[in-house]
């Protein structure tokens, strides 16, 4: 019984076989790796870098009739160059810059005639029902005065102050003064100049 007992316990104690480490998967071993299953990786590919021209040309930008404001085409050109833009790239930002501007004058010049407008509803309704009377002194002092300024009706219709109630006033005081004064008035039969029309003394007029 004693000797049965010991084999056991020999058999128990025998050294066991070195068992082989468990083997990573390909995928395992490529993740650790790099990705590629090998220990070098690949070279990432450099960014190319953007072509800028020496001195940029913005004849393609350049609206019909325009022409550049050779400082302001410096300080662009520098701004371009310090983004690093291609002349494609700034031309584009060229052509937007355009078109802003053309939109702010629109708008510029829509809210003057605005305003224009505006100055003639105020002065015809301040005139009331001696509009046309008035309007018609106003125009004999207008022409009376074109004789030695011939292009103040063309003022007052480009700038729109022959819609201010003001200027009317003193067109007014200028006719009056010149109607009452006929030797200033007369033609050579001898009778007064016909007064003009409210409506065409200042024909360009928004009122």
């Amino acid at each position: 019984m004693a000797e049965e007992q010991v084999a056991v316990n020999d058999s128990t104690n025998a050294p066991q076989p070195e068992t082989e480490p468990a083997t990573q998967p390909v995928e395992a071993q490529q993740t650790m790796l790099g990705g590629n299953g090998t220990a070098t990786q690949t070279e990432e590919a450099k960014p190319t870098t953007p072509e800028v021209p020496e001195a940029y040309d913005f004849k393609a930008s350049i609206p019909e009739g325009v022409e550049l404001d050779e400082a302001l085409t410096k300080d662009f050109s520098e701004v371009a160059r310090s983004m690093n833009l291609t002349n494609e790239q700034a031309n584009q930002m060229a052509q937007f810059g355009f078109k802003y501007g053309q939109q702010i004058a629109e708008t510029v010049k829509a809210q003057y005639v605005a305003e224009v407008t505006k100055w003639g509803e105020a002065a015809k309704a301040e005139m009331g029902a001696n509009f046309d009377s008035i309007m018609s002194v106003a125009g004999a002092g207008i022409e009376a005065v074109e004789k030695t300024v011939p292009g103040i009706r063309q003022a007052l219709n480009e700038t729109g102050a022959g819609n201010r109630i003001e200027v009317i006033k003193m067109c007014e005081i200028l006719g009056r003064l010149v109607m009452a004064d006929p030797g200033k008035m007369v033609n050579a039969g001898g009778t007064n100049m016909e007064q003009p029309k409210a409506a065409t003394w200042y024909p360009n007029s928004k009122m």
